[in-house]
C-alpha cells in the first residue's frame, strides 16, 4: 500500500496520478471516495481517497467494520486491525490517499476530538505498514517512507 497524506486541497490524488500510477493506467482511474462508498466497494479499490471520511462515516455508523457490519465502537483495537488488515490483504497495492486533520485548533465537541483521535490512530497504523507515505504540499510531494 502506498499511503498519500496531506491537507485539504493539496492536490494529493493529482500528484499521486502524476508520480504514483502508471502513465497507461492513469486516464482509466476511479477513485472511491471514503465520503459515500460502503465497506465492500471501498476495500476492493485500488484506488481510495477521502480515507479520513470514510473513518468517520464508520464512526458515526453510516458504514459497518467488516464484512459483519459491525458497529464501531470507540479506541477498539480490534477493530482498527480489522480495517488496517482489509486495506493491506484486499488490494495490497492500493493507493491511499487522506487529509491531515490533527493540526490546527482542538475542537471544543469531545466527538470532534474522538474523531481526529482515531483518525490519527488509524492512519498511523496505516503509515507502518505502508510500502511508501508521501507527503503533498502545494501540490508537491515529499516520500517520507
Amino acid at each position: 500500500m502506498i499511503l498519500v497524506i496531506g491537507g485539504r486541497g493539496q492536490g494529493k490524488r493529482e500528484f499521486a496520478l502524476q508520480n504514483l500510477i502508471p502513465e497507461d493506467e492513469a486516464p482509466m482511474v476511479r477513485w472511491a471516495s471514503g465520503r459515500d462508498e460502503g465497506w465492500e466497494s471501498y476495500m476492493k479499490s485500488r484506488y481510495c481517497c477521502d480515507f479520513h471520511l470514510f473513518i468517520r462515516r464508520l464512526m458515526n455508523r453510516e458504514v459497518g467494520v467488516g464484512a459483519g457490519g459491525n458497529p464501531w465502537m470507540p479506541g477498539d483495537q480490534k477493530q482498527m486491525e480489522v480495517i488496517l488488515k482489509a486495506l493491506l490483504q484486499d488490494v495490497p497495492d492500493r493507493i491511499l490517499v487522506t487529509d491531515e486533520i490533527g493540526y490546527g485548533i482542538v475542537p471544543a465537541d469531545a466527538a470532534e476530538r474522538q474523531y481526529r483521535e482515531e483518525t490519527g490512530r488509524l492512519c498511523c497504523l496505516a503509515a507502518k505498514e505502508a510500502r511508501q507515505v508521501w507527503r503533498v504540499l502545494c501540490g508537491l510531494g515529499q516520500r517520507i517512507k
